[in-house]
């Protein structure tokens, strides 16, 4: 069988998910600090930058979303956020437990770095593998882990609308759906998103997401194209107002996803080097953490100093993540087998 993938959200998989390690190697990691010595520019552009691509990335989700449940005249609710808790859940136990064993095998020499969270206590742990760490104020084990749980809940908070959606209203299904992502990406942008109380909660996201789900919505509806270019002027104003490089990055992506076509067919090396490297993106995004952890540990237990050396550590730390991350998505693609099938 011959799949098409579509290129342009490959590649934003893969430089997003790249520049986040990068933004969390110099954020963390103490070599970072004397690469800035010589480097200042590049290390305040990965430091100020380079966390960006996460609005990129909740863009993309709303897109595949509305994609995803477009190609299904039906689906069971539930087993639909199963499948999707089976695409997530797995790597980001692992990459859990992992920064665990790490933050006990290294404790003594990681001690004295404030970033990396204490032997968390049962709660703590449990609060992770719950996805409501940040809910009730737990520290997080590791910086990914607020994505994940994220991730989930717009997922589910929007296969339950086109679900109602379709239950009650069918032959008006896109216009309902168009109208509720409408006003909750709006209030989200204005109001939700500008709030640290609820920065916690998916309602803060939606500005993203919800342009996502209307970009690919626009594409089949009229009214849904009115509402994608108001979004679309309300995200110019919040740039011009609010000087908001986060609304600059999420028009950027959702337009471009909005004129994306036709992609691509697996058929020769590169093409399948970029399919292999998107596919491992998500794995990489959650087990980097438990990588610059060790990493750290590495340069204190040995005492290391000087430029070049702390350049070339933080070049081998990013090397590793991505091999880590391939070999974890490998992993997971053999197991996935294995996992039940919905």
């Amino acid at each position: 069988m011959i799949f098409q993938r579509l290129l342009l959200i490959d590649l934003l998989k893969i430089i997003g998910s790249h520049l986040i390690v990068l933004h969390h190697l110099v954020l963390y990691s103490p070599m970072a600090k004397i690469v800035e010595s010589k480097l200042p520019r590049l290390i305040d552009f990965f430091f100020y930058y380079a966390r960006l691509p996460v609005w990129s990335f909740l863009v993309v989700a709303g897109f595949l979303c509305a994609h995803i449940v477009d190609k299904r005249t039906s689906f069971n609710l539930l087993h639909a956020i199963g499948k999707r808790c089976l695409r997530l859940l797995p790597l980001y136990f692992i990459s859990i437990f992992t920064v665990v064993l790490v933050t006990i095998l290294f404790g003594p020499f990681i001690k004295d770095e404030l970033w990396i969270s204490p032997i968390p206590s049962l709660i703590e742990f449990l609060s992770h593998l719950l996805l409501i760490q940040d809910v009730i104020g737990q520290p997080a084990l590791s910086a990914g882990a607020w994505y994940v749980s994220i991730d989930l809940q717009l997922f589910a908070l929007t296969l339950a609308l086109f679900y109602l959606s379709r239950y009650f209203y069918t032959n008006f299904e896109i216009e309902m759906i168009g109208s509720c992502i409408f006003l909750a990406s709006l209030v989200s942008l204005f109001i939700w998103s500008k709030e640290e109380l609820f920065e916690n909660y998916p309602i803060y996201f939606m500005n993203a997401y919800g342009l996502g789900l209307i970009a690919y919505l626009a594409r089949k509806n009229k009214l849904c194209f009115l509402f994608f270019l108001l979004l679309l002027m309300a995200h110019v104003m919040d740039m011009v107002f609010d000087l908001s490089a986060n609304s600059a990055v999420i028009l950027l992506t959702a337009v471009t996803l909005y004129f994306v076509d036709k992609g691509y067919v697996i058929t020769n090396r590169i093409s399948k080097i970029i399919e292999s490297a998107s596919n491992s993106s998500y794995a990489l995004f959650v087990s980097h953490f438990f990588v610059i952890i060790i990493f750290t540990s590495i340069w204190n237990m040995l005492e290391l100093k000087g430029f070049f050396v702390a350049f070339t550590m933080l070049i081998v730390t990013w090397l590793v993540t991505t091999l880590i991350g391939t070999a974890l998505n490998f992993l997971y693609a053999r197991l996935a087998y294995l996992l039940p099938k919905f």
